[in-house]
This record gives C-alpha cells, structure tokens and sequence, in this order.
C-alpha cells in the first residue's frame, strides 16, 4: 500500500456498542516532515515494542524501525532499506529463537511491478540482504507470521490470476530457503490485506478484506464492496470456506478493510480490529469480540481526523493493549501509539 489518506465519504450512521475502551492519549511516533503509513508491531522478549513503518523520503519510500520500552517514548529509529525501489507495508514478527523476520512489498515504479521481500535479523538493527520472494507482476500487502512448530509464512495478495487472490510461502530453516509459492484462495472476488494468527489449540485463523468481483486494486479506499472474511486450517492447506466477520452492510454502504486479529492475555478471546467509514466522514479503527454478535463494535479511535490501519499487540499488563495505527491529525500522515483497556 502506498502513501494514502482514506476518503471515505459520510455514510449513514452505525450503531456500535456504548462500552467503549479506556483510550489514552495518542503519541506520534514518526516525527520527521516526511509522510508515514503501514505499521506493524511487536511486543518482543526483551520487553520492548518494536514498530516499523514506511517513509516517503525524497530518495524514495523506506522503511524503519523504533522501540519503545512503554509504548509512549519511542527512540532508537533506525532506517532498515536502501537503493532503488520504492519500500511499503512491512510486517514484523519475532521467532522463537529471537530472530526477528521482516516481510515486505517493494513498488518498481519504472518496470510498475510489486514484489514481496524478506530479511531478518538478530537485534532489530542489522538485516541480512533482502531476498526477493515473489516474481510475477503484482504482489503486496504481505503478512508473516511463525507458528508454534516453527514454521514461518508469508500470506499477501497478488494478482497472477487476473483477479486477486492470497498466496502464501513457507520456511522450515528460520528464513533461509522457502517453498514455491501456493495459493490458497480461490473465488471470483477480490482478496486482499491478509492478516494470520494462530490461536491457543493450533488453528491458523486468516482474516482478509473481499471486494466485488472486477474491484480495481486502486479503489480498495472508496469501493463500497469491500468487507471482512475469515478462514481456518489447521495445517495451512486446507482451509474452511470464508465466513464474513465485519458487520453486514448489505447496501455496501460502508468501507470495512484492513483486518488484524489478536488475542487476550489468557488466550481465550479472539479480537478482530478493521478501518471503518462506519462512524463518520474520515474513518475509524472498530473492533469486536469474534465470540459476541456481529453488531457488537467498539471504537478505538474518537477524534475527528482520518485513523486507519491499526496494529494492536497486547502488554505485560493483563487487559491492556498496544495499538499503532495512522493518522493525519498532525495535518499528514504519521505513525501513533496508544494504550487502551476495556471493563
């Protein structure tokens, strides 16, 4: 995904839960002129969060990283990218062993071709090379993620087969060889933004936003279309059939994207978090509790300012939360953290 702000138009309005969190403040965390999207976040072992994100820089779009030992004072911004291409929509994970795994897209204006790339690294600081991992002509919005027998996978979409559907790679050595690629969607909708979680008895949950069939990739911001599905495997293979996850809106007269699906402290309830134009002009970041009815959303963002994109990743503190998400509160786009809790 490349530098956007949301235009979502105001809809009708949407009746979400009147339990809301308890929001703290919101903290800018990118804090240079340039323009900033796509995070992605981590609690590591060391006990600091990490996030990184992309900058457009006069050279290009690259990406970097930041720590925080809170959540609210961020230091230590270190630039991970170089040379040519343009950098986007990064997604962090740490393995086991406490090798960090970084996947990514990279925008090759003049050849107009986007790949997925890799690296990793043992302290967040120092990368390997990148290692390129797509080679068709437009692939993006990758996730990856480790699973608790070790293996790594990369989920994004691609367009290879003239509509967009999900893709996946594997490694069972850490990153250093993967397998051939495998698609694992298969419809005449539009799949995009992948996001994969593995919850406390082995199952892999995949969330992912579906457009209309023939949506362009470049109206995945203002497509009516657009909602949540969600699947499950235990082995990544073979998958249930999508079953829709973001409230109905049977006139499409929302814009839900941008799934992300995280757990509780005890592991017992799976959250799903999603941009929304639900709530008025400029959108929102809702989530809900995947147990409870459909209809049962709270807000994560309140502000009258465009806030999309959140990554949420729990704290050391049973019930509370992490999120990072993007704003343009600041009159552009930059990269914010707050805590949040709910009774």
């Amino acid at each position: 995904m490349y530098l956007f702000l949301l235009t979502l138009w105001l809809l009708q309005g949407f009746s979400y839960n009147p339990v809301e969190p308890n929001l703290a403040p919101p903290v800018r965390i990118s804090n240079n002129p340039d323009q900033h999207e796509d995070p992605s976040a981590l609690l590591a072992q060391d006990g600091r969060f990490y996030v990184v994100w992309a900058s457009k820089l006069s050279s290009g779009t690259h990406l970097y990283i930041k720590s925080s030992e809170d959540g609210k004072t961020w230091q230590n911004e270190e630039r991970i990218t170089y040379g040519r291409g343009d950098n986007y929509y990064p997604s962090i994970v740490q393995a086991k062993n406490g090798t960090f795994h970084l996947a990514w897209y990279q925008l090759d204006r003049r050849q107009k071709e986007m790949q997925i790339w890799y690296s990793r690294s043992k302290d967040a600081r120092t990368w390997i090379e990148p290692l390129q991992i797509t080679h068709s002509g437009a692939d993006w919005a990758p996730v990856i993620h480790q699973d608790s027998h070790g293996t790594i996978r990369i989920v994004w979409s691609s367009n290879q087969t003239q509509n967009r559907e999900l893709f996946l790679v594997e490694s069972q050595d850490g990153g250093q060889t993967w397998s051939s690629e495998r698609q694992i969607t298969s419809s005449a909708e539009e799949d995009d933004f992948p996001n994969m979680i593995e919850t406390k008895n082995g199952e892999l949950v995949l969330a992912w936003t579906r457009y209309a069939k023939g949506s362009p990739l470049l109206s995945y911001t203002k497509d009516g279309s657009a909602e949540l599905v969600m699947a499950r495997s235990m082995d990544a293979v073979h998958w249930s059939a999508p079953e829709l996850c973001s409230p109905p809106d049977e006139k499409q007269r929302y814009i839900d994207l941008l799934p992300f699906i995280f757990e509780d402290s005890a592991r017992e309830h799976l959250y799903l978090s999603w941009t929304s134009s639900r709530t008025g002009q400029r959108g929102d970041i809702l989530m809900r509790d995947l147990s409870m009815d459909v209809n049962s959303v709270r807000r994560l963002t309140t502000e009258d300012k465009a806030d999309y994109d959140g990554k949420i990743v729990r704290t050391r503190s049973p019930g509370k939360y992490l999120m990072v998400w993007v704003s343009d509160r600041d009159g552009k786009s930059d990269i914010y953290s707050r805590i949040f809790s709910w009774n």
